[in-house]
């Protein structure tokens, strides 16, 4: 590493050094509970005074059934963040400790039609929220960098908002927004919905992820591949059909894996533990993988948690980790070539 002294191995140390890049990273599912509490002051928002209590409400249950019971976690989060201070606040907020624990980059997702209780249109959401990206950025001192990915979300009735949320993501473009994503209850709502929406974004050139193959089938993810995604967010169910993986390798889509999220939500038949979770299949083939917190505070993670995690089951190498890292990097929405510079020099490279 250039500084003469002996490489650390150890699970932590090495989680430290390539704990670097997030893409699959909810705004609303990684609010710190102090964040919370000083918004939901500002909301008008009641919150239970007993401490552990108010974690429970924010952080997914150790007898999480499945994604359906996980997303139930999102809703006082999502109360507290109907204004634009709110919303600004919270980015801000999130890019600062993201900065803090050492990550150089991050795409950060939201949807903002789940911000419109209070009267706020859309593009008021977003502009309030590259507001707070910047503010955000601005105070870091570590050369973080950070963007933002609109969500369309998986539902009843809300096509006309879904429409509305890639007109937004269109406008802002390269502004701090870099692409869109479809995010939600996959199982009840499938991706078979959402062709013309995904139409609609090809048509306004906005680029786009994917949630899929994490409580669906891999028809969700063929769906995806079908529609044009660049990413799939999660994608194990793939683990046990070469075909689709195949396919995702040929087609170079990369799969933003969730450990934490996909054990808590049940979303690997089968597996319920670390050891068990099928990421050589895909490390073994070759196909783009990479590692996320999804929500920091709703599974309790942080990057380096997730990396240290795979280190100490044994699942990964440093040199499977550097590999994952690229992988990351060379499936931003961004320009790359600053990045992989960046993180070489973190890696040690």
């Amino acid at each position: 590493m250039g500084s003469g002294l002996p490489e650390k191995t150890d699970p932590e140390s090495l989680a430290k050094r390539f704990a670097l890049v997030d893409l699959h990273l909810h705004l609303d599912g990684s609010l710190s509970r102090e964040d919370v509490v000083y918004m939901a002051e500002i909301e008008g928002v009641a919150l239970p005074q007993d401490t552990i209590e108010l974690n429970r409400l924010l952080t997914c249950p150790e007898d999480c059934e499945d994604l359906n019971d996980y997303l139930k976690c999102f809703d006082l989060p999502v109360s507290v963040m109907q204004s634009s201070k709110t919303i600004a606040y919270s980015v801000e907020s999130l890019v600062k400790r993201l900065d803090e624990q050492g990550l150089i980059y991050a795409e950060i997702c939201y949807a903002p039609q789940l911000h419109l209780t209070k009267g706020m249109t859309q593009d008021e959401v977003v502009a309030a929220s590259i507001k707070g990206l910047r503010q955000g950025l601005a105070a870091c001192r570590n050369g973080f960098k950070a963007n933002l990915i609109l969500c369309c979300m998986r539902g009843e009735g809300n096509d006309d908002l879904n429409m509305e949320t890639l007109r937004m993501a269109q406008k802002y473009l390269g502004q701090g927004v870099v692409a869109a994503d479809l995010a939600g209850a996959e199982a009840l709502f499938p991706t078979a919905n959402y062709r013309e929406t995904f139409a609609y974004a090809r048509e306004l050139g906005v680029p786009f992820t994917i949630h899929a193959g994490e409580a669906d089938g891999v028809e969700s993810m063929n769906l995806a591949m079908d529609y044009g995604a660049r990413r799939i967010g999660h994608g194990i169910r793939s683990w046990n059909d070469a075909t689709t993986r195949a396919r995702v390798k040929k087609q170079n889509v990369c799969l933003t894996f969730t450990l934490t999220s996909n054990l808590q939500t049940k979303a690997v038949a089968g597996v319920e533990n670390v050891a068990q979770y099928p990421l050589r299949v895909f490390l073994d083939e070759g196909i783009p993988v990479c590692i996320n917190t999804d929500n920091m505070t709703v599974s309790g993670t942080t990057l380096r948690r997730e990396f240290q995690k795979f280190f100490e089951a044994g699942l990964i190498t440093p040199a499977d980790a550097r590999m994952v890292v690229e992988t990351a990097i060379l499936h931003t929405f961004v320009s790359q070539e600053e990045l992989l510079l960046t993180a070489k020099k973190r890696m040690g490279d």
